[in-house]
C-alpha cells in the first residue's frame, strides 16, 4: 500500500517529554517498519510497499514501571505477528500473550542495567515490576490494497481498551470504531487469552485513495469524535500542526487544553492518507485476501458531520 503517515505524539500537560508512555510501531507484513521515540513529534514518513501496511499502537498505563518499554514490546509483537492473528479476539490474545512472555527477560535486562549504572533497583520499584507493566490500550490495523484495483483496498482492526480508527470520506466522517468506550488493560504479567479474547473487538471495511484514516489514543479520540458529532471537522483542524512542529502541535494542543475540550493526557494519533498505486496483475494477491477473515463491519457515522478535506 502506498500511503504518506503522520505521527502526532505529544507528553500529557504539565509533564515531562520523556515520560509519554505511548508507543506507535508503522511498518509492513515483513516486519519492516520503525517505531518512533518517546518525546513530542510530527513524523512524516512514506510508505511505498506492495503489501499491507501496519499501524500498531499502545497506550502503556503511567502508574505501572516501564510502561513505556511494555508498550513497545506490544507494539512490536503485533508488527511482526501474521495478519490472520490479528484479525479475531483468539489470535490478538495469543500475540499479546507472546509479547508477555518476552517481558521477565526484559525485567532481567533492566535489573542489569541499573546495577550497572550503579543505582540498582529499590524495593518499591520490585514490588511495581511484581506487578507488571500495564497497556490501558492496544490497536493493531492493517491497510491491505486491492489485489488488481488500483487506488482500495481492505483495512482490518483488532481493539482492546480504549483506542479509535477513524475513516473521513468526501466531506464527512464516514466510519468510526469502535463506538464505545470500553477499558481494558493488556498485562505484562499474562492474563487468561480466553477471557482477554472474548473482550478484543474487530472490524473490518474498504478504503480508496480519497480518505483520511486515523488512529487515535483515548484522549486524540475522544476529542476527535466529540468535534465530528457537534458538527466540526476535526480533520480539517489537524491538517496544520500535521504539517508542521513539535512546536505548533503543542501549541495547538495547549489552547484546546486549556479551553477543556482536549483532556490532559499523553497525545498519539496517526494520519494515513493513501496514495494511488500502480495496478497489479489479478494473480498477484499479495496476502490482500487475509483481511477479510473474523470480522464484523464497521459502524457507519451518521451523515450529519460535514467538512471536507
Amino acid at each position: 500500500m502506498r500511503a504518506n503517515v503522520t505521527v502526532l505524539a505529544l507528553h500529557r500537560f504539565e509533564g515531562e517529554p520523556l515520560e509519554y508512555e505511548d508507543a506507535v510501531w508503522i511498518g509492513d507484513g515483513a516486519g519492516r517498519g520503525f517505531l518512533p521515540p518517546a518525546g513530542p513529534a510530527c513524523r512524516r514518513a512514506r510508505v511505498d510497499r506492495p503489501g499491507a501496511l501496519r499501524v500498531a499502537f499502545a497506550d502503556g498505563a503511567a502508574e505501572s514501571l516501564l510502561a513505556r518499554r511494555w508498550a513497545e514490546l506490544v507494539v512490536r509483537a503485533c508488527g511482526a505477528a501474521p495478519t490472520p492473528l490479528l484479525c479475531g479476539g483468539a489470535g490478538f490474545a495469543d500475540v499479546l500473550a507472546r509479547a508477555a512472555d518476552r517481558w521477565p527477560e526484559l525485567t532481567k535486562r533492566y535489573l542489569v542495567e541499573r546495577d550497572r549504572r550503579g543505582m540498582p533497583v529499590q524495593p518499591y520499584e520490585l514490588r511495581k515490576l511484581e506487578r507488571g507493566a500495564h497497556a490501558s490500550a492496544v490497536l493493531a490495523a492493517h491497510f491491505a490494497p486491492h489485489p488488481w484495483l488500483s487506488g482500495r483496498g481492505q483495512w482490518a482492526v483488532a481493539v482492546l481498551g480504549d483506542a479509535y480508527l477513524f475513516q473521513v470520506r468526501g466531506d464527512r466522517l464516514w466510519r468510526v470504531f469502535p463506538t464505545s468506550r470500553r477499558p481494558d488493560v493488556a498485562t505484562s504479567n499474562g492474563a487468561d487469552r480466553a477471557a482477554v479474547a472474548r473482550r478484543v473487538r474487530c472490524a473490518r471495511g474498504t478504503w480508496t485513495d480519497r480518505d483520511l484514516l486515523y488512529v487515535a489514543n483515548e484522549t486524540a479520540g475522544a476529542w476527535f469524535l466529540r468535534t465530528a458529532l457537534a458538527g466540526g471537522r476535526p480533520w480539517e483542524e489537524l491538517r496544520e500542526p500535521a504539517a508542521g512542529s513539535p512546536h505548533e502541535l503543542a501549541r495547538w494542543a495547549a489552547a484546546r487544553r486549556r479551553a477543556g475540550i482536549l483532556d490532559k493526557g499523553d497525545l498519539t494519533l496517526v494520519r494515513i492518507d493513501p496514495m494511488p498505486g500502480p495496478a497489479r496483475p489479478p494473480g498477484d494477491r499479495d496476502g490482500a485476501q487475509t483481511l477479510t477473515r473474523g470480522h464484523s463491519p464497521a459502524t457507519p457515522m451518521p451523515s450529519s458531520p460535514a467538512g471536507g478535506h
